[in-house]
């Protein structure tokens, strides 16, 4: 494939490589060629947004709001905040108690359900302007000084897969395979964008009986990664329990439980995970997906991306994070 080829990857190719999890070509290997395409198209905006991290990040965030408080710092691909001081946070309960009650508890098959025992209850038409306390919270300077850390580079909130922002019900209820793991109920590594980070915070009490966000730490995940030949061809994209804790000790796996207002900062793409098992009783969690300009999936290549609403009155910072494609303020 020439190089002008590769920059000009039509959306039916898009689809074929993107398809069954990366099945055709194998995920390490399309992830490569999906990176070399998008940092063909988008590599100026690589470059700008790291130049930013590097020289102008403290100025930026001091522009867009100073950071209330010393940044959570993300060890082994993780880190978990359960202060609830993060801006904006309270405001993002108060606001879920009222989406939980009028949206909970039956599928909402008119706002994109795609798993039977999940559901994504946001309403990207409207729900950034009828809750603004989402998208403060997420382009807050204390999230952002995490993220853009661990990015090496200005983030960008996700405009395809994964959603930048989600407000999932997990819910065995609706479970069409009850008592048996299936998609993301199994261990999993994301390959959206390398890294891929989400924020993912509790908006009820979660215990085990809710089906929680389960991981193992980077370093572990790279070892199952590297001796089950994980995202390489004719590799699955799903694990098992019994090949991950062939190597992992079960023991070693993290829950992610805790009081509503409990925050993960977590490396999607390093850490293997899996979530909405055996949610017994509902599970709600806010889901923010944050990605660099140079994605390593073909998903903007046939998808329509998600815009959010950016205000004329908005930092640079919030701007940048808002719309990925922007390269001057």
């Amino acid at each position: 494939m020439t190089l002008e080829e590769l920059e000009t990857i039509p959306e039916s190719m898009g689809r074929r490589l993107h398809a069954n999890h990366m099945e055709l070509l194998g995920i390490g290997e399309t992830m490569r060629l999906a990176h070399a395409h998008w940092h063909l198209k988008f590599g100026r905006q690589d470059a700008w947004r790291r130049g930013l991290y590097r020289d102008q990040l403290t100025e930026l965030l001091e522009e867009n709001g100073p950071p209330a408080r010393h940044p959570v710092e993300m060890k082994d691909g993780w880190a978990i905040d359960t202060s609830r001081s993060l801006p904006h946070l309270d405001r993002v309960l108060a606001d879920a108690d009222k989406i939980i009650a009028e949206r909970s508890g039956k599928r909402q098959t008119t706002v994109g359900a795609y798993r039977s025992y999940f559901q994504d209850v946001w309403r990207p038409e409207a729900d950034p302007e009828t809750y603004p306390a989402f998208l403060d919270f997420a382009c807050s300077s204390d999230l952002l000084a995490v993220v853009s850390r661990y990015l090496q580079s200005i983030p960008a909130l996700s405009t395809t897969l994964p959603s930048g922002i989600r407000f999932v019900e997990s819910n065995a209820a609706f479970d069409d395979q009850p008592g048996k793991p299936h998609d993301s109920q199994l261990y999993h590594i994301d390959y959206y964008s390398l890294p891929n980070v989400y924020v993912l915070v509790l908006l009820e009490d979660t215990t085990p009986e809710h089906g929680p966000w389960t991981f193992l730490p980077r370093s572990l995940s790279q070892t199952v990664k590297d001796k089950l030949g994980y995202w390489k061809h004719g590799r699955g994209y799903r694990v098992s329990d019994d090949e991950v804790y062939s190597i992992a000790d079960r023991k070693e796996a993290i829950e992610f439980c805790g009081p509503r207002g409990t925050v993960l900062f977590i490396e999607s793409s390093g850490c293997i995970h899996f979530g909405s098992r055996n949610s017994l009783k509902p599970r709600f969690q806010l889901m923010l997906g944050y990605t660099g300009a140079c994605r390593t999936d073909f998903s903007e290549t046939f998808m329509q991306p998600k815009v959010y609403p950016i205000r004329e009155s908005d930092s640079r910072l919030r701007k940048m994070v808002l719309q990925k494609n922007l390269l001057k303020l």
